[in-house]
């Protein structure tokens, strides 16, 4: 069974393509079989940089070690049972095709809260959330008094991230 590595944040701009492409390659490069996935739909930031990659290795003939990356079919939607969201299909889609022939695989998600989202914070063995240096990101995991610095409670993110977590425990999704 592969491992899955989630990088997510509600926020845009905190490092999460990054991160993922990092962990991606620093895993390839060790040897393992790792699967790519962006579920950023609009930007494709992670799965450009593979692409990239790919395209500059093949142009140079580099024997460069990189993740297989697949992006989400489309769906039909004649074809979705009563109820089943095309989202649902296309990420099982690609997991089915990755999880036999991977060690791991690298889910990388939008700075938003979106369906997606929420099933792969539900799916992660492991759940890596980039921040940077200020109020605006550390808001994202927990909300802060501004003046004292004292945790007042969970974010939205966290709460988020929490439902997921015990959704996959009871073995639901949250949503």
């Amino acid at each position: 069974m592969a491992h899955i590595i989630v990088t997510g944040n509600e926020k845009g701009g905190t490092g999460k393509s990054t991160t993922a492409m990092h962990l991606a390659t620093a895993l390839v490069r060790q040897g393992h079989r790792v699967g790519a996935i962006d579920l950023d739909l609009r930007q494709r930031s992670f799965g450009r940089y593979v692409e990239n990659r790919l395209a500059h290795v093949a142009a140079h003939a580099l024997d460069l070690p990189s993740p297989r990356y697949l992006p989400l079919p489309p769906i039909d939607p004649a074809t979705l049972a009563p109820g089943e969201q095309s989202e649902d299909r296309q990420l099982a889609a690609v997991l089915d095709t990755l999880t036999p022939e991977s060690d791991f695989i690298v889910i990388d998600c939008p700075g938003a809260h979106t369906h997606l989202s929420r099933m792969a914070h539900a799916l992660a063995d492991t759940l890596v959330t980039p921040l940077n240096d200020s109020f605006v990101d550390f808001d994202l995991l927990a909300r802060i008094d501004p003046t004292s610095g004292e945790v007042l409670g969970p974010s939205i993110y966290s709460e988020m991230g929490r439902q997921a977590r015990q959704g996959r425990a009871r073995g639901v999704e949250t949503d």
